[in-house]
């Protein structure tokens, strides 16, 4: 279970990807901006070097552990198909302030006062804005629609129905037991840190909405089971006729990656949690280990246009 009562500042052993890393990638300028509790949340604006002219702006929300640098090779792609694409450390995370990460609502909170700023930008505002996440960012991405903001599109890949839900998964994988039991303790957790609205299924929010959204999922994704992901809960968003849907038999949570790469990435984080004193870090393979589908990747950008 994540732990919210302090930061996430990625790990120290690890390697992020930069925009230096990627050809004709760069970052325009940094983006910076207040949340709800005055803190700054702090980020990039990134275009491919080939473009003068963009297709529309994609915020994209990173999911939980390293911030958005953990996504840089899926930024790089957004980018070289000619977005904008503005990435930013969640409260509590990395690069922004905050003395802990408070709840995954949080991120739904943040992303409402980003697109706040993108509003009041003058070189941001005139662009359709599409939303993209992965996991706490794909939840995040599909809640904010509840907002007043104008969204384009959206993508949310490996996202979560139920926070409650998603806790009880988590301890049930973690230690074999069932933790059903403790759903109404986290519902009330949840209430009492930011109020009833953190409690809407994401399925219902969808619904809720006219706005097209792509919901991917793997099917042997062991972080959000398939049984709590919004594709699972088509009677909720039936009312939206613009939702696509597209599950991986084959897939862990990174749907993005190819098995290939997952798997790599996968035998390295169960080193890691293992404390295996033979990992040597220098040695690890960055690009293996983010290597992406193409065809995944195309559908998304297919969808986004």
């Amino acid at each position: 279970m994540p732990v919210f009562n302090k930061r996430c500042d990625g790990n120290p052993n690890l390697t992020y990807f930069t925009a230096d890393d990627f050809a004709d990638l760069q970052i325009l300028r940094p983006v910076s901006f207040v949340s709800d509790m005055g803190q700054r949340l702090n980020g990039n604006l990134y275009a491919s070097t080939r473009y003068d002219e963009y297709r529309g702006l994609v915020v994209f929300v990173h999911g939980m552990g390293g911030g958005h640098l953990c996504y840089t090779t899926e930024i790089n792609t957004l980018a070289q198909a000619g977005y904008l694409v503005m990435a930013y450390d969640n409260t509590g995370t990395c690069t922004s302030e905050g003395k802990c990460l408070k709840g995954l609502y949080q991120a739904v909170i943040d992303l409402d006062h980003a697109l706040s700023f993108v509003e009041h930008e003058p070189d941001l505002c005139r662009y359709e804005v599409s939303l993209v996440g992965h996991s706490w960012g794909a939840y995040t991405v599909c809640q904010v629609l509840a907002f007043d903001h104008p969204v384009k599109s959206v993508v949310a890949m490996s996202g979560f129905e139920s926070v409650p839900q998603l806790f009880a998964d988590t301890l049930h994988t973690a230690t074999g037991l069932s933790f059903g039991w403790l759903k109404p303790l986290f519902t009330l957790m949840a209430r009492a840190t930011f109020g009833k609205r953190a409690l809407q299924p994401t399925g219902a929010v969808i619904g809720s909405t006219d706005v097209p959204i792509f919901l991917l999922h793997g099917a042997l994704d062991q972080a959000v089971c398939l049984s709590n992901s919004p594709t699972q809960f088509q009677a909720e968003w039936s009312t939206n006729p613009k939702v696509k849907t597209k599950v991986y038999n084959d897939k862990y949570h990174n749907v993005y990656q190819t098995k290939e790469s997952e798997a790599y990435l996968n035998d390295v984080i169960a080193r890691m949690r293992a404390k295996d004193e033979t990992l040597d870090y220098s040695a690890l393979d960055y690009r293996k280990m983010t290597e992406e589908d193409s065809e995944v990747m195309d559908l998304i950008l297919a969808f986004l246009v």
